[in-house]
């Protein structure tokens, strides 16, 4: 699944804007950014691919849908409902954008 430019809504998004918080695509990010010299000072990641997404922490074999605050676990939907059963069904779960940054130092 990837991640639509928030401006055209129609090109993948390759980049993310946290002061705008928008994401975007290059061709958006160049008219955006580009415009004048403070809009160009805003600090920009670079999205990763879409593929590179966490795996279950339980089954090791399927992607990861939710995040347990209490387990501290990344959990696709099937081991999440195994595991959450009973009390645990009050543990606060997330849900993952599934959407890795590359941020350089």
């Amino acid at each position: 699944m990837r991640t639509i430019c928030d401006v055209c809504e129609s090109a993948p998004a390759v980049l993310f804007c946290a002061a705008d918080e928008a994401a975007l695509c290059q061709s958006c990010d160049d008219k955006v950014h580009m415009c004048n010299k403070l809009a160009n000072r805003h600090v920009r990641v670079r999205l990763a691919d879409p593929s590179d997404v966490p795996l279950c922490d339980i089954c090791e074999n399927s992607p990861a849908f939710f995040y347990c605050e209490i387990d501290g676990s990344s959990l696709c939907l099937q081991c999440d409902m195994t595991v959450h059963v009973g009390g645990k069904q009050t543990h606060a779960r997330y849900l993952l954008l599934r959407q890795r940054v590359e941020v350089s130092s």
